[in-house]
């Protein structure tokens, strides 16, 4: 059971790699099975709850079209699961290149739904941001 636990966390933290890995190859058909088509959650410009896959696709779209990803690191993440759905919580730095060529950094945050499908782990729902200035990176206050 702890070592069904431990596949699932180690699944599911792979399916977290993966998506970060889709947008700096900006591959969109992998961005889209990364996540339910019932997905629901907000994302960081997010006003209101975004529902369904084409919401998530249309602001994936303007990151890849905005951010050309460079680099990623998970900074600290927490796993918890129960049954067929997993809570993930995790803080995330994602490096990209501007149109001009510099590169930035984007401190963000993030909780996950998971669920268990046939297939595999999947995401159901998240709300993923960009990390407040005040206090990022040990600034601030």
């Amino acid at each position: 059971m702890k070592q069904d636990r431990e596949n699932d966390k180690e699944q599911i933290l792979n399916h977290i790699h993966a998506i970060f890995q889709a947008f700096i190859r900006q591959d969109r058909d992998a961005l889209r099975s990364a996540h339910s088509d019932d997905w629901v959650g907000f994302l960081g410009p997010s006003v209101q709850i975004e529902r369904g896959i084409e919401p998530y696709m249309a602001n994936a779209e303007k990151s890849l079209q905005s951010f050309r990803g460079k680099a990623y690191e998970l900074l600290d993440h927490e796993i918890q699961i129960y049954e067929n759905i997993a809570v993930v919580y995790y803080v995330a730095r994602y490096d990209y290149e501007d149109e001009s060529g510099a590169t930035h950094s984007i401190p963000l945050r993030s909780i996950d739904i998971y669920r268990r499908e046939s297939r595999g782990w999947n995401q159901a729902g998240s709300h993923i941001a960009v990390i407040p200035s005040s206090g990022a990176w040990g600034e601030g206050d």
